[in-house]
């Protein structure tokens, strides 16, 4: 390595090959948590169009610009588009995933705290995307 070290240069190699093991065995489960929705998550059906979001419940409760689900629960967002290309994100859950027209991409959060949260597009989908925006309602459990 540098000659101002006494030790080995194996070793050097030693701890550079265990950190590599160590980040991808990290980046692997990070990946299968992502990936692993919970069986008992709810699924949205998340539909973007210009230039608003659309959202249906497994009861058929439709809501358009603000979406409200609860504490304590999963929630599998079935996302796609009706027009062009779009991305849902809800930055404080860390929620991004494209909405491309003819798929249905999937993504799941669990949210664990009442409050307000924004909804937005993060894909420039026209003249009228700045007000392609919605909010998240986070509410206690009904029951």
């Amino acid at each position: 390595m540098s000659g101002h070290s006494s030790w080995p240069e194996w070793i050097y190699v030693g701890v550079v090959i265990a950190l590599m093991v160590w980040v991808g065995a990290e980046a692997w489960e990070a990946e299968r948590l992502v990936d692993h929705v919970p069986e008992d998550a709810e699924v949205i059906k998340v539909t973007g169009q210009q230039w608003f979001w659309s959202f249906e419940h497994e009861d058929g409760t439709k809501e358009i610009g603000e979406l409200h689900v609860e504490t304590g629960k999963a929630y599998k967002f079935e996302i796609q588009s009706k027009d062009v290309n779009h991305s849902f994100n809800i930055h404080d859950y860390v929620v991004l995933m494209d909405a491309v027209p003819g798929r249905i991409n999937t993504v799941w959060f669990a949210p664990t705290e009442v409050g307000q949260h924004d909804i937005q597009c993060r894909e420039y989908c026209g003249l009228i995307h700045y007000n392609m925006r919605g909010t998240l309602y986070v509410e206690e459990p009904s029951s």
